[in-house]
């Protein structure tokens, strides 16, 4: 449970500099072609979140494997594995964490435009 607590919470800082640096390289490299392209921070949030739900699905099919190590009576130094765990908490706090950014994100824009906020080109002033 506090696998998915630190993936829900951390997800959208993580998401942020990861989309942040996905942007960079691209950016560096295709100069031409990215500054024809808008980039706004929705998109930044999706490029990071995509990069953490790779890692996690990673994490998932591979698994995680942690050592210990073990000192013998004799001196002697061995190192033990413990089997695979795949644990499913970094994907589903990852997609939770992106549901809850998105609700927020839509809920934002809709309280906007019931307040006067920007309309678009179809409001004609009336």
């Amino acid at each position: 449970m506090s696998t998915f607590a630190h993936y829900f919470f951390f997800a959208p800082v993580f998401a942020t500099v990861f989309g942040f640096l996905g942007w960079m390289v691209p950016a560096i490299l295709f100069r031409e072609a990215v500054t024809r392209r808008r980039v706004g921070v929705h998109t930044l949030f999706r490029t990071g979140y995509a990069i953490i739900a790779v890692l996690s699905l990673f994490l998932f099919a591979i698994g995680t494997r942690t050592s210990q190590r073990v000192e013998r009576p004799g001196g002697a130094v061995e190192y033990m594995t413990s089997p695979r765990d795949h644990d499913v908490a970094p994907l589903l706090g990852t997609a939770a964490s992106f549901a809850v950014v998105w609700l927020l994100r839509r809920q934002w824009h809709r309280w906007r435009r019931s307040r006067g906020g920007p309309r678009g080109f179809e409001y004609d002033g009336r």
